[in-house]
């Protein structure tokens, strides 16, 4: 069995969410909803004050 996910989480409950994260996490959120090679994970960032928007 899968352990859920804070994202898996969210999703199930439905509704519109704000995350604020620091460029790690920010990069795990990003590998949630795109398939991420190691290389494109580990060169993912963010820049300060960024706004991102990803859809379930």
């Amino acid at each position: 069995m899968t352990e859920k996910t804070a994202l898996d989480e969210l999703k199930a409950d439905g509704g519109d969410y704000i995350l604020v994260a620091h460029n790690g996490i920010a990069r795990v959120v990003q590998s949630y909803f795109y398939e991420m090679t190691n290389d494109e994970y580990a060169s993912f960032g963010i820049r300060n004050c960024e706004i991102r928007e990803y859809r379930f």
